[in-house]
């Protein structure tokens, strides 16, 4: 009994850490049609006295493409309060810039930029206005599962 024990708690401890932290964050790339839908795993880091957020999930762009993404929500520099995203994607051959690997920076509800390299000669960057927060209520996970292509143009598209 005592091994069985010894192992189930510290397994139901992680599991009650993980799945309390867990929250769906949406943005869209104002004024593109690209959307970010981002789960957050929030991870205290008693070393500092604060927290990190962990982020993944989808940058989706209507039918036209969707990249899995993965990065991180933390205080902006000198902040308490200003959070910043920061999250890399990797995108398909073909699929939007056609560029292998994209990252974006940005302030929630405010402006953002991305940079994409790799596959193809040059880079790829693109700018703007807010990285406005959205209900994720409706949204498809993915491009599969979109139900209409948007009117506009995607960020990624040149």
């Amino acid at each position: 009994m005592r091994k069985t024990t010894l192992f189930l708690t510290p397994l139901a401890l992680f599991g009650l850490a993980i799945g309390t932290a867990q929250a769906e964050t949406c943005f869209r790339l104002t004024p593109f049609i690209d959307i970010l839908r981002l789960s957050e795993t929030v991870f205290v880091d008693s070393n500092v006295g604060g927290t990190h957020t962990l982020v993944v999930g989808n940058w989706i762009a209507g039918r036209i493409y969707t990249l899995p993404v993965v990065g991180s929500l933390e205080l902006d520099v000198g902040s308490t309060t200003v959070q910043r995203l920061g999250i890399h994607g990797i995108n398909k051959p073909g699929g939007g810039s056609g560029f292998s690997d994209c990252t974006l920076d940005g302030i929630p509800g405010g402006a953002w930029d991305l940079a994409c390299s790799g596959r193809n000669a040059g880079l790829f960057n693109n700018t703007g206005t807010s990285l406005t927060p959205i209900s994720c209520t409706g949204l498809p996970p993915s491009v599969a599962a979109a139900a209409a292509a948007e009117e506009g143009k995607a960020a990624l598209q040149p």
